[in-house]
């Protein structure tokens, strides 16, 4: 009797060892972690603005200088010493304008001469046309308004070599030669032919 309790008992054992490893082995893995989230994309970078062109000037500076061509248009057909002297200072302070914002730009200063010397101040003009000039040896407009200061001025010998540079960097202005007062001086010289013929410019 006592045998056949312990072998229940240990028949009882066997079977709850089974039963617990059993258990184990038939568990299924855990499953496994999720996969990290995709990592964002950096955004593409911004398309670089196109470089100004360095020759040309801003758009700021062109309307400085043509609302000062503008003034300089009015002076010339003011009919009154008033509206002359206020519209050659409107002028004056739109080339200055384009001058501080850009002060490597030739035409500003040229033209800025030309309404220092509707105001009879040769010298101003005379120092604008020099930096002009340095600027842009072979603008011919430069040549000619400089041509034109020197005359002025009573440099007639001066004024031929301006001249004479503006014609060989293909100044073709004819009317302005044939009228233009302020190249009254020069008419009266005997190089104004042969200068002007040097170019091959016959004008009455």
């Amino acid at each position: 009797m006592k045998r056949t309790i312990i072998a229940s008992l240990a028949l009882v054992g066997l079977l709850a060892l089974g039963a617990a490893g059993c258990g184990q082995q038939s568990s299924p893995p855990p499953p496994p972690p999720p996969p990290p989230p995709p990592a964002a994309q950096a955004p593409a970078p911004a398309a670089p603005a196109p470089a100004a062109d360095p020759g040309q000037p801003s758009l700021e500076v062109t309307q400085h200088l043509k609302q000062g061509m503008a003034y300089v248009s009015t002076a010339k057909n003011a009919n009154s010493p008033a509206i002359f002297n206020e519209n050659i200072s409107n002028a004056i302070n739109e080339f200055s304008n384009a001058i501080k914002k850009d002060p490597g730009y030739a035409t500003a200063y040229s033209n800025r001469s030309v309404a220092y010397m509707m105001q009879k101040k040769y010298n101003l003009a005379l120092d604008d046309l020099k930096k002009a000039k340095e600027l842009k040896p072979n603008d011919p407009a430069v040549r000619y308004n400089m041509a034109s200061c020197h005359s002025m001025m009573g440099n007639v010998d001066l004024a031929f070599v301006e001249l004479d540079a503006a014609l060989a960097n293909g100044f073709n202005d004819y009317d302005s030669l044939r009228r233009d007062p302020d190249l009254a001086n020069m008419r009266k010289h005997p190089d104004w032919r042969k200068t002007l013929e040097k170019y091959k410019v016959f004008i009455n």
